[in-house]
């Protein structure tokens, strides 16, 4: 009889915990009860001129010896910048990167060892070019090629505009986010409430665009002709709304 008494003890506790804690969930906001809203997201566009250029050299040179290799590099350099002073650009033109260090070939595939095999040294610079005026990348190219560059790492428009276009797109974005929750609202037979929230969605980076290079004719002695694609700039924005439902009996 003891013992019943005292598991009855324990009992009585346990059973108002329980009670307790079923009459707080009772009282928490559920997800159903929590207040709807509308999510959507806006996109907007911009499209613009070009109106800057970076061209970028790539003057490599090899060698027995690093010394050797980084001499060779330097004298070709001052080169291609001779060649471009002479069509009045050598003072947009820096260097981007340099470095010096073992060059290896590739394994062969009748070779028992395996793996790359150090044949020497190689140096590698890489000059930039900073243009505003378009027409002028072709020749560039040209000049360097002829100076002693051993390639083109690249050719990028620019626009100053980039920065406003992108703020116009970003206004279009908004009212297309807006446009579209209004018209989910009315479809779900509701309004469109205050705003909860807004952030803007990634896009494309507006400095860059595609190139499309060509050699005139695909004769040697050709000029390189290089045409610039307009930049597209884009923006996205992510809206959040509170959705009103009609009144009911409406």
């Amino acid at each position: 009889m003891r013992t019943a008494t005292i598991a009855a003890a324990w009992l009585i506790p346990l059973a108002l915990c329980a009670r307790t804690a079923a009459a707080q969930q009772d009282r928490s906001p559920s997800a159903a009860d929590a207040a709807p809203d509308v999510e959507t997201v806006g996109t907007g566009e911009r499209r613009i001129a070009p109106d800057r250029a970076t061209v970028l050299l790539q003057v490599e040179t090899k060698a027995a010896s690093a010394a050797a290799a980084a001499a060779q590099n330097g004298r070709t350099v001052q080169a291609v910048r001779e060649a471009l002073r002479r069509i009045g650009v050598d003072s947009a033109v820096t260097t981007a990167s340099y470095n010096v260090g073992p060059d290896y070939e590739p394994p062969r595939p009748m070779d028992r060892e395996g793996g790359p095999r150090r044949v020497g040294y190689a140096a590698r610079t890489v000059v930039r070019v900073q243009l505003t005026r378009l027409n002028d990348v072709g020749q560039v190219i040209d000049a360097a090629l002829g100076g002693g560059a051993t390639g083109v790492d690249g050719v990028f428009f620019e626009a100053s505009t980039a920065d406003a276009a992108r703020r116009e797109a970003l206004a279009d974005a908004a009212q297309a986010a807006r446009r579209d929750a209004e018209a989910l609202a009315r479809s779900l037979g509701g309004q469109l409430g205050s705003l909860i929230s807004s952030s803007t969605a990634s896009g494309m980076d507006p400095r860059r665009a595609n190139v499309m290079m060509r050699m005139a004719g695909g004769m040697a002695g050709s000029a390189t002709q290089i045409t610039p694609n307009e930049i597209v700039v884009t923006a996205g924005v992510v809206t959040r709304w509170r959705f009103v439902p009609a009144p009911a009996g409406r």
